[in-house]
């Protein structure tokens, strides 16, 4: 029976290529690389799973340094002489040292252990992530992508260059006459493209009912996820009641307690799924079941991970049925998957059938791009 034997956390610069801002503030660019947080799980009988994360405190609270500690000091005691197909055990065992204040606690974290422990069961039973799950029901997945707020101009050309694309997620910033134009401009370049629309928080309820009414001529738009603020679920209701469009919800929804208030209140037609806020795979596929469950649409999105957390999060999207293409945006975005063994073409993604992740992370880049300690 394989234990873990040793937890190893690398805090990693990851260059990007291309400027990236959302609602809620500036992401990166080729000047400022991402701040990912890779996990090397090893067991004594010398099989090796990895994890990953990546910090973005615009977007959530938890930092490099916080991520990285948590890790280090909290979860790595607890896995130490672990067996890793234990895995209701482990997340119990995590649970009950870090628990949650009201929605989820420590989820970034938590989701880097979570991935690298799935990998390592995948690896020591010979067998691909996502038959862990019920196996995939798609071999491949089509993938969408953001495109960073900017002018109506450049956001359009960008979408035309990323054709075959056929899904944008439009990044606004909250004036409805702009991201009217930003929206009207990309659908006349890339009229085929259906287009998903994201306020990352930066709309109060009257606004955001405000854009929704200049646009409900662009039949090519299919939701507006997170309007308002995370926190306001009666604003989401608000919007919700006065929308033609469905509304997600992303940043409002961290676990599967979350959902199921939401589907209570009816403050949300759809719900983003997220590894890094569900706190893993575990808790993701929960709160997809509560959203089955509540006729609540599902949207498989991350954020900007490098290869080890896109190919996660593939291999988990592969098992569902996602009402659009999944925003997975490294390839677009990164300088580097940091690894090897993601087939791509056409903006579509081959869903690997190799053991774990299926996917062989570049260790020398890791460790020849630490962030300063």
């Amino acid at each position: 029976m394989s234990k873990i034997s040793n937890i190893e956390v690398f805090p990693t610069s990851v260059g990007m290529k291309d400027k990236f801002t959302i609602g809620t503030g500036f992401v990166g660019d080729p000047d400022a690389a991402g701040e990912h947080i890779f996990v090397k799980i090893t067991t004594d009988d010398g099989y090796i799973g990895w994890g990953e994360q990546r910090a973005l405190p615009s977007w959530s609270y938890e930092t490099t340094e916080s991520i990285t500690s948590t890790i280090r000091y909290h979860i790595a005691p607890l896995l130490l002489g672990q067996n890793p197909l234990s895995r209701n055990e482990i997340a119990k065992r995590i649970y009950n040292s870090l628990k949650p204040a009201v929605s989820n606690g420590h989820p970034f974290a938590k989701a880097a252990v979570d991935i690298a422990i799935h990998d390592l069961c995948g690896k020591i039973l010979d067998t691909p992530l996502h038959s862990l799950f019920g196996g995939k029901q798609h071999s491949s997945l089509p993938l969408c992508y953001a495109l960073s707020i900017d002018s109506p101009e450049i956001m359009a050309l960008k979408a035309k260059a990323l054709q075959p694309c056929s899904c944008f997620k439009v990044k606004v910033e909250g004036v409805p006459e702009k991201d009217e134009e930003r929206i009207k401009t990309i659908n006349e370049i890339t009229p085929d493209a259906k287009l998903w629309i994201d306020a990352n928080q930066s709309y109060t309820p009257a606004n955001a009912l405000d854009l929704l009414r200049r646009i409900e001529d662009v039949n090519q738009v299919y939701c507006i996820e997170q309007p308002v603020a995370s926190q306001d679920w009666f604003g989401m209701k608000r919007v919700r009641e006065g929308s033609h469009l469905p509304v997600a919800i992303d940043e409002g929804c961290f676990s599967h307690f979350d959902l199921a208030k939401i589907a209570n209140l009816e403050c949300a037609d759809a719900v983003v799924l997220k590894l890094c806020k569900s706190g893993g795979l575990l808790e993701c596929i929960k709160t997809a079941n509560i959203a089955e469950a509540n006729a609540i649409e599902i949207l498989g999105s991350g954020l900007t991970e490098a290869g080890i957390g896109f190919i996660a999060s593939v291999h988990l999207f592969s098992t569902l049925d996602l009402v659009l293409p999944a925003e997975l945006n490294a390839p677009v975005f990164l300088d580097s998957l940091v690894g090897s063994g993601i087939e791509i073409e056409d903006h579509v993604v081959t869903v690997p059938d190799g053991p774990g992740l299926g996917f062989l992370p570049d260790e020398e880049y890791i460790k020849a791009h630490p962030l300063p300690s």
